[in-house]
């Protein structure tokens, strides 16, 4: 992923409008969150939004904020799930730890893609995924590398996935006190570090995960 953003960026509709004039009607946007941190879920959304019907404008005020989800603040970002729930297509899954310390971050990620594909209430005909990944699927998709960043559908889809899990770690916060998940979501921040060490870890932490192991002493 590219670390270099700009905020002013917008999300543009060029690869949904490549699909659409090849007749796919229903291109959905498919994103994940929570591949890196060294605990909690991975967690991806797929989000539809309709060529017609309630709120579709290309620009529409909605639309045209659509960013990143990096590049938002918290409010923004729950302000926009909203609307984007409201007015789009979507579905959200989950993977749990236990599942990616059993199948690999990689795999995991592309279980969580797929379940949220199979989450929409209607099939799509196309899919934009961010990154490199491919679904296991039929469907007609895409690639693209940054596509957060450059496709509306995309970065709808970041935005209700990233929104989702950081409500579901701060759930998690509360279960697992002493570690600061609402603070940091999972992610190796100092503090998590010194959280693991001080703390050993928790049946939300993934012990695949090298540095986890690192933290706790253990041989790697």
């Amino acid at each position: 992923m590219t670390t270099h953003r700009s905020g002013s960026m917008r999300p543009g509709w060029r690869v949904e409008k490549h699909f659409w004039r090849s007749g796919a009607s229903r291109v959905a946007g498919v994103d994940e969150v929570g591949r890196g941190p060294l605990a909690g879920p991975v967690v991806a959304a797929a989000v539809v939004i309709p060529q017609t019907g309630a709120g579709w404008n290309t620009r529409a005020h909605w639309i045209t904020r659509l960013r990143d989800s990096k590049l938002l603040s918290a409010r923004q970002r729950e302000e926009l799930a909203e609307i984007i729930r409201e007015r789009a297509d979507w579905g959200i899954a989950a993977v749990s730890v236990q599942v990616v310390d059993q199948i690999n971050i990689a795999r995991a990620t592309r279980l969580a893609m797929k379940r949220a594909l199979d989450a929409l209430p209607e099939p799509p005909d196309a899919i934009i995924v961010d990154g490199r990944d491919r679904i296991e699927t039929e469907i007609r998709q895409e690639a693209h590398v940054d596509a957060d960043a450059h496709c509306v559908s995309v970065a709808a889809a970041s935005i209700i996935a990233k929104v989702y899990r950081d409500a579901l770690m701060r759930e998690y916060d509360l279960c697992f006190p002493g570690y600061g998940f609402a603070d940091h979501k999972g992610y190796g921040t100092p503090e998590h570090f010194e959280a693991l060490r001080r703390n050993g870890y928790s049946n939300l932490h993934r012990l695949s995960f090298q540095p986890v192991r690192a933290a706790l002493g253990a041989q790697t």
